[in-house]
């Protein structure tokens, strides 16, 4: 279970998959260097699916409609927020007697149980403040959901090739881009007029307060329904339009009567109307006259040269903004999840060293041994012409005597290897080694990476038990330096540079 972050790092591209049952929506949106943010590509895919209610057939469907349309996406995705259906989660409206954020958080979840149709251990909590009422109350929008419905997306996004910084929820994103550009303290209400069942909710001072979604799809008016039209009295309609209006009307009703009986709710002031079909003829105009509410289609986004129809994206891109602009984002992630990649990362970084390290000692011995051959023929070339000038010059066969000296004593074996494999032996998860450096065989000197300085004093120990290093070790110099926060169990880490040891085989330690 996890709280919101306090803070986070404005990323220059983001992007927004609605994961959808019967749809999968793909948006991406840049921050330009102004601060301007740009819309860069719009993809979707409909959901294979033939048997409608089987779940494994949905699951498979959606991975293969999401593969389908990031097939047609740029592939630079900067970071990923997906929105799952709102189905799949719980939201509640909580109010909690405090305004310290962390006795907001032992509040909640001292008492989650009450809110949760499961054990607490079985699910994923997150929650955001939005509104705080006086000195001692804040009211609080939580969203939980069954941990294996989240580890199957993980899984099935992961079989994809990708990783989410967040998870969200469709409906967020459904309010999020008609509250981006609105600074009203009024209530509205949001309609995601979608193909197989639709999204609503309510916000008041541009905060989701209510969601929901409802059976009404454009897809109940059959497989021409783009052709339809809402023009005209209703009496005029066919009466299989008619029959889908009534209902489509109903759970409109249905739904913003309940939000404005809710405590925390409201009666809307105007109806914010997306998705496919917005754009249906004469829709807007009979929901302002059947509701009477003014009825907002404005996408509030400037296509650039995007063509796709902006209103079928509306909640992808307001998954993508909220990444952009809330401070204060749902993230559905387990906790455990940040750990495993923030180990992997660790484990594959220091292999990635290591392995650079290792081609590097081995293209330094080529070169010490080419210089060696080089030597060697050189030696060879010298000791004939030695030989040949004998006769003329008798003292310098003394001279080759000494030369011969010098290559039979010299170390062929290149003892680096077996003092960088016991330091890396030595070198546990918790520190990562940046730098390596020898001097001759006097000495080596490194620079790392760890988390507390109780860490830096095992790993000198460990390192003080070396048989290749002698005397005592100098700690060089350390500072505390930020992790990007929300990714790491810790907020800070120790950098170290100039950490020193003395080789044994060492003129002066010998002496």
């Amino acid at each position: 279970m996890v709280a919101p972050a306090k803070s986070k790092t404005v990323p220059k591209t983001v992007t927004g998959i609605e994961f959808g049952n019967r749809v999968v929506r793909v948006a991406t949106v840049s921050v330009g260097r102004q601060g301007q943010i740009v819309l860069r590509a719009l993809s979707q895919a409909v959901v294979p699916v033939s048997r409608a209610g089987l779940a494994d057939e949905v699951r498979a469907g959606r991975v293969s409609a999401l593969k389908d349309a990031l097939s047609k996406h740029p592939k630079d995705l900067g970071a990923v927020i997906v929105g799952i259906p709102r189905d799949d989660v719980i939201s509640r409206m909580v109010s909690l007697p405090s305004t310290q954020p962390e006795e907001l958080h032992e509040m909640l979840f001292f008492d989650v149980d009450r809110y949760l149709p499961f054990p607490p251990e079985e699910g994923e909590v997150s929650y955001r403040v939005v509104e705080q009422v006086g000195a001692s109350e804040s009211r609080v929008l939580m969203v939980a959901a069954k941990k294996d419905c989240l580890y199957a997306v993980l899984d099935d996004l992961d079989e994809i090739g990708v990783e989410p910084q967040r998870l969200d929820v469709d409906t967020h994103g459904a309010s999020y881009i008609h509250c981006h550009q609105e600074n009203g303290e009024e209530t509205s209400a949001f309609f995601h007029l979608d193909l197989q069942k639709s999204l609503i909710g309510l916000s008041v001072e541009n905060q989701l307060r209510f969601s929901r979604t409802t059976s009404d799809g454009v897809e109940g008016l059959g497989k021409e329904w783009m052709e339809c039209s809402f023009e005209g009295n209703t009496e005029d309609w066919p009466e299989d339009h008619r029959t889908w209006w009534e209902g489509l009307i109903r759970s409109l009703k249905r739904s913003m009567a309940g939000f404005a009986h809710e405590k925390m709710g409201g009666a809307p002031e105007k109806l914010f109307l997306a998705g496919p079909g917005s754009q249906i003829e004469g829709i807007p105009a009979a929901l302002e006259r059947e509701l009477g509410l003014p009825v907002n289609t404005d996408p509030l986004m400037d296509p650039g040269k995007v063509t796709e129809s902006i209103p079928e994206f509306a909640t992808a891109i307001g998954l993508a903004l909220g990444q952009i602009d809330d401070p204060r984002p749902i993230n559905l992630v387990p906790e455990e999840i940040y750990q495993k990649r923030s180990t992997a990362r660790r484990k594959q970084f220091l292999l990635n060293s290591a392995t650079l390290l290792v081609v590097n000692l081995l293209l330094a011995g080529l070169w010490v041994g080419h210089a060696f051959w080089d030597k060697q023929q050189r030696i060879d070339v010298y000791s004939a012409k030695i030989k040949a000038i004998l006769p003329e010059v008798e003292g310098i066969r003394e001279i080759a005597d000494k030369l011969d000296t010098i290559d039979k004593n010299i170390d062929t074996e290149n003892s680096a290897f077996k003092v960088v494999h016991d330091l890396f032996m030595r070198t546990n998860d918790r520190v990562r080694i940046s730098q390596l450096t020898f001097e001759k065989s006097d000495s080596l000197e490194m620079n790392l990476e760890t988390y507390e300085n109780r860490d830096l004093d095992q790993y000198i120990s460990q390192l003080a038990e070396s048989p290749h290093l002698c005397g005592t070790i100098e700690r060089g110099r350390s500072n505390n330096q930020p992790l990007p926060p929300g990714q790491f169990a810790v907020e800070r880490f120790l950098k170290v540079s100039g950490l020193r040891g003395m080789l044994c085989s060492n003129e002066k330690l010998q002496e």
